[in-house]
């Protein structure tokens, strides 16, 4: 007996701002969630969601986009992290929005043979980075990562990429107290690197800890 899994997509799953086109943005003002006049809009990865939640939740920090594929693997890794970050998506002074990617017709990305699902959703999570650029032309769109790998591969991709320290940087002048909670990267092992360990710099690490375990 052969057995299908099927993964049903979808391409009215909205991006939660009114900046975007029509077929982006959705027809409910409701669900605009994320400030038009924000500087940059930030999709963060699963290690920045596990890790980085006193960065997160620093006032300063808002209008950022939490891919379900990280809320699932976020929820199976901590449930406490899980439960902090919910928190932070239902605060509505905050601006967290949560993204279907992995129900969207242009951002559900199959594993390809021979990827670890680290690998897969470090993907998943730039192929839906690309599309938030895509979708709100003019606006900067950072991909917040603390994988160096991951960091790599989003430059090569064309996608403006940060690590947590970087962003903290550039906010120096606005909010210099966001460098004292950046929290000391752990030690991941995995990815297609296969690499292991942080830069004691940067607060990145090696290997491909964004989207999973």
């Amino acid at each position: 007996m052969k057995v299908v899994r099927e993964h049903y997509l979808r391409d009215d799953i909205y991006v939660g701002c009114e900046l975007a086109a029509p077929e982006h943005r959705g027809p409910d003002p409701g669900a605009w969630k994320l400030d038009p006049s924000a500087a940059r809009y930030v999709v963060i990865d699963t290690n920045v969601a596990l890790h980085q939640l006193d960065l997160l939740a620093h006032a300063a920090v808002t209008d950022v986009v939490v891919l379900s594929v990280v809320l699932e693997e976020c929820k199976a890794r901590s449930k406490p992290s899980y439960e902090r970050l919910r928190g932070l998506c239902q605060d509505p002074a905050k601006r967290f929005f949560v993204f279907a990617n992995e129900h969207h017709r242009d951002t559900y990305v199959k594993a390809t043979p021979g990827e670890s699902p680290n690998d897969r959703n470090d993907r998943a999570i730039r192929v839906a980075t690309q599309f938030y650029a895509r979708a709100l032309p003019g606006k900067r769109v950072v991909l917040l990562t603390n994988d160096r790998g991951n960091q790599r591969r989003a430059k090569e991709e064309g996608i403006d990429a940060l690590s947590v320290r970087q962003f903290a940087a550039e906010h120096a002048g606005s909010a210099p107290e966001l460098a004292d909670v950046v929290a000391a990267a752990p030690l991941d092992q995995g990815g297609e690197d296969g690499g292991a360990g942080g830069g004691e710099d940067d607060g990145m690490m090696d290997g491909g800890s964004g989207g999973g375990g």
